[in-house]
């Protein structure tokens, strides 16, 4: 299909479309416009978008008509997220017409799907990937391979051995793992902090970082 063509007739799947900062992980601050999708393969307990679980048919958007939207925003930075962006059907082509008309693209994933294509996009993505014990920790290969940077939320159920398994000793080993207190709690702030003295002794710095976005009262 031609980009031309999927813009009028690819149709996306929309929970918000809104603008803010970002207030999570590595790019956290940065001013950006967020495009939530509808739809997501897990069902994490605390997940704080409950609205953007359930795959519905309604608020359906095309590619062209979200373009024209985002347009009328001086932001040059997208987030894709969700629900769940690689659950969504489209992605691939949006993407494309975002990187034509000069956006820098970041997707927020919980690691668990991939999408055909997205491996042509190189470096250019920032993938933010976010396991969950939900998914048994399971991180698909491609994710590894593409990842920016691997976001933790802290709660009862993250260990040290999480962190500390194979495939995500890269992240480790470079510097780009986040630990984030699930709902900026004290107890799991202080259990971050726990985790991040534990990797230090290994030689590993993460960060620790909370939702800025929830202690600030913003979208």
């Amino acid at each position: 299909m031609l980009r031309s063509e999927a813009g009028k007739t690819v149709y996306l799947s929309i929970n918000e479309v809104y603008a803010s900062i970002q207030g999570e992980g590595i790019l956290m601050g940065l001013p950006a416009l967020f495009v939530r999708f509808q739809g997501c393969n897990l069902r994490c307990p605390w997940c704080d978008q409950p609205s953007a679980l359930p795959f519905l048919k309604g608020n359906l958007i095309t590619i062209d008509s979200l373009l024209t939207y985002l347009s009328n925003y001086p932001i040059k930075h997208v987030v894709l997220t969700g629900g769940e962006p690689l659950a969504q059907n489209g992605l691939v082509f949006f993407i494309e017409e975002l990187i034509s008309k000069e956006y820098s693209v970041q997707i927020e994933t919980n690691g668990t799907l991939w999408q055909e294509g997205l491996e042509n996009f190189g470096n250019i993505l920032h993938i933010t990937c976010s396991p969950k014990w939900t998914a048994q920790w399971f991180v698909h290969p491609k994710i590894i391979q593409y990842a920016k940077e691997l976001k933790f939320v802290v709660d009862d159920v993250l260990s040290q051995e999480v962190l500390l398994k194979g495939e995500f000793r890269r992240f480790l080993e470079e510097g780009k793992v986040v630990l984030q207190p699930e709902g900026n709690k004290p107890v799991f702030f202080d259990k971050a902090l726990n985790l991040q003295d534990q990797l230090l002794k290994l030689g590993f710095t993460v960060r620790v970082l909370p939702q800025v976005h929830k202690i600030f009262g913003i979208p």
